[in-house]
């Protein structure tokens, strides 16, 4: 038999290597794909505070039937187009008869995590070569800071989806113009109605300045921004158009809304990128490193580079500061970092690797002990601690997780622990490693953190009290999280403004120090309730009629 063998004059672990079982790495590859999407999009409550909106608006979608502009109990003005939430009201009526509505809405972040793993897979074999697609796809499991975002229900996820179908048509517009200004045009409409202006601009500037460059300089690239920027204005007037003549107030005031802020926040956007983007972040160094003086002579380079400068500037002076508008720069980096996988060193490549040995076996080993402390109270400081944050619950012990996660720590230790460990291998291995934290972590410690950030059980037992007297009650001092939780969990959209003399019930948040509210003080106390460990208290209060 024949070997087609590369090999490896510089001293990497790349190669030797031959050209076989790429049918059995690519099975593998789709199964860890498919564990990292799904484990943690079920089985627990909103851990983040920035879910109580969405599924606010998702609520408002399924009850009212409000497709064009759903809104949060918490809000009076639209913060995002739709899309998201109406994709995501869509999985959770589907899955309804068998999961709770967040779960069943959260399963949506599988259909925009596909598209994105997808496009960026596609836009890297068109750029580096057949080979390196799966490779951009490891990188972006890996990425340290995609990890606890990718698993909420947020719109910058389907934002991310939509720029990557737009990056990927830059790849491919002159082998196929046509198809790339489809890809295009649903990537501006996806982008847009799912995160505002803010995705736009940045591909429309990307677009621009890429002109500029040799590589796009022809007519075939007019065509194709033409056919792209038209099916995107049709795809998002048909929503503008709609939303204005239903809603004109609420368009107008949305369209009125601050987008940027006067001072930039450079060094604010630099250092999240400085963690988040992590392993791609040296990987790319040592790329731009190895051929910054052919930089303008390679297209691969160029157009995550034009992408990643235009999208740090916009992000800069967005109004809008957070870990998920850092999502989109894993696009550019995972495609560049590709470059330097088989180029690397042994001295690099092993440091890169070691280094997530550490990290994930530390945290993975932390995850274990704090586990085993709450099955069986040993060691005791650590049981007393997990069993104050987990806001006193009591463990039980479920053998099929205890399984699952076993197996897969097992597998990720003999991984780590190969004879032969290459510059693949360890990008593997961090993928590997970060999607065994995330299973063990949802796995062992779930029920720990859902007893301590659920709001089910005190809005639950809320609820009774509203069912029997009113659907209509004031709302004092609760936060924009709290309000759009009491509506999910009652489907009571609590009213702030007090003037409403149509409401005879009042639910306050109030600190142990704090004085009751004068305006309250004569109403009669019905219900009060509190979530262990927190700092605040309810108390329902009846106006007598």
């Amino acid at each position: 038999m024949k070997f087609d063998l590369e090999h490896d004059w510089q001293g990497n672990m790349a190669t030797p290597r031959k050209n076989l079982g790429e049918k059995t790495k690519l099975q593998l590859f789709l199964i860890l794909t498919i564990i990292w999407i799904f484990t943690g999009l079920t089985g627990h409550g909103l851990w983040q505070s920035i879910e109580s909106d969405t599924i606010s608006q998702i609520l408002d979608v399924i009850q009212k039937n409000e497709f064009i502009a759903p809104l949060a109990a918490s809000q009076l003005s639209l913060s995002t187009p739709p899309l998201y939430s109406f994709v995501a009201a869509g999985f959770a009526k589907i899955f309804a008869f068998i999961l709770p509505l967040h779960d069943g809405a959260r399963l949506s972040n599988s259909l925009w995590i596909s598209i994105t793993l997808i496009s960026i897979g596609l836009a890297t074999r068109e750029l580096w070569g057949i080979g390196y697609g799966r490779q951009a796809g490891l990188l972006f499991i890996a990425s340290i800071g995609l990890i606890l975002n990718i698993h909420s229900l947020i719109p910058d996820i389907a934002t991310l989806s939509g720029l990557s179908l737009c990056f990927y048509s830059f790849t491919l517009y002159y082998r196929r113009p046509f198809r790339s200004s489809v890809l295009m045009g649903t990537g501006l409409g996806i982008s847009f109605l799912s995160g505002g202006f803010i995705p736009l601009i940045s591909i429309l500037v990307t677009s621009i300045i890429l002109y500029i460059l040799s590589f796009w300089r022809n007519n075939r690239y007019l065509t194709f921004l033409g056919l792209s920027f038209g099916i995107g204005t049709v795809i998002i007037s048909s929503w503008a158009i709609v939303m204005n003549y239903l809603n004109p107030q609420l368009f107008s005031d949305w369209l009125n809304q601050q987008i940027f802020i006067s001072k930039p926040t450079f060094l604010y956007t630099l250092s999240g990128v400085s963690w988040f983007t992590w392993p791609s972040l040296p990987l790319v160094l040592f790329t731009l490193f190895k051929g910054y003086k052919n930089i303008f002579k390679q297209k691969r380079l160029l157009l995550p580079l034009v992408f990643i400068l235009v999208y740090f500037i916009v992000i800069s002076y967005s109004n809008i500061q957070n870990q998920m508008s850092l999502m989109p720069f894993l696009i550019p980096f995972c495609i560049i970092s590709v470059g330097s996988i088989d180029t690397l060193r042994r001295g690099s490549a092993s440091a890169l690797n070691l280094f997530g040995v550490l990290i994930f076996g530390f945290i993975v080993i932390l995850i274990w002990v704090g586990w085993l402390a709450m099955q069986t109270g040993m060691p005791g400081k650590i049981y007393e601690r997990m069993f104050f944050l987990s806001a006193n619950f009591n463990a039980n012990f479920e053998i099929i997780p205890f399984i699952i996660c076993l197996i897969f720590t097992s597998y990720w230790g003999l991984s780590i622990f190969k004879d032969r460990i290459t510059n693949r291998t360890a990008i593997s291995n961090w993928a590997i490693g970060i999607t065994m934290i995330w299973l063990c972590l949802v796995m062992l410690w779930g029920p720990f953190i859902d007893n301590r950030k659920s709001h089910k059980l005190i809005f639950n037992e809320l609820k009774q009290h509203l069912i029997q007297s009113t659907s209509c009650v004031y709302l004092h001092n609760l936060s924009a999280k709290q309000t759009n939780l009491l509506h999910y969990y009652t489907g009571v959209r609590g009213d702030n403004n007090i003037t409403n003399q149509s409401c005879y019930l009042a639910l306050i948040s109030l600190r142990a120090d704090s004085e009751f509210p004068s305006e309250y003080k004569e109403w009669e106390e019905v219900w009060t309730g509190k979530r262990l460990r927190d700092k605040n208290y309810f108390v329902l209060v009846r106006k007598d009629l």
